[in-house]
């Protein structure tokens, strides 16, 4: 079985569109794929960890300013609390990123150069990683490119209509 598909149309179309209204349309594509992934690392996120809403805003959507693509990245923004997690006592700490990554065993120190404590050193504990980022990169990998090819064309045509193209 073969797939055929002629986008000398659109190809014609696209080439009478003036620049601006051409990076409109491939902004517009790759928000919305941007933030069709974003919502797939939530939905990981959320199956992983007791989530919140303050920790699924620190999933971010950034669009390249130069050049066309997208990246979905972990940010944590003490200012807004974008990725962080409330503990009990009221201390905010920047899960997210250790909970992407994980971490290794930690221990306290028995002596500094200043202070000599009197209980030996000990485990704190480590954070298992959970990789909902990079389960949301497997995740929708192959439908990433054909999703923004359709939504470019879509968006082409659109503003094509607007402006009286048909």
């Amino acid at each position: 079985m073969e797939l055929r598909y002629d986008d000398s149309q659109l190809q014609k179309l696209f080439s009478e569109m003036n620049v601006k209204d051409r990076i409109k349309s491939m902004k517009s594509a790759f928000r919305r794929e941007g933030n069709y992934v974003k919502k797939v690392a939530i939905n990981n996120l959320r199956s992983d960890l007791h989530s919140n809403r303050d920790l699924e805003r620190g999933i971010q959507v950034k669009l390249f300013k130069r050049g066309t693509g997208f990246v979905v990245t972990i940010k944590s923004d003490k200012k807004t609390g974008k990725g962080f997690y409330t503990k009990k006592n009221g201390e905010k700490k920047p899960v997210l990123i250790w909970a992407e990554g994980g971490t290794k065993m930690r221990r306290t120190k028995t002596m500094t150069k200043v202070y000599r404590r009197k209980q030996r050193s000990h485990t704190t504990g480590r954070m298992k990683s959970y990789c909902f980022m990079a389960d949301a990169k497997v995740e929708v990998r192959n439908r990433v490119t054909d999703d923004i090819h359709s939504k470019l064309e879509d968006n082409v045509w659109k503003i094509a209509k607007k402006y009286g193209c048909k």
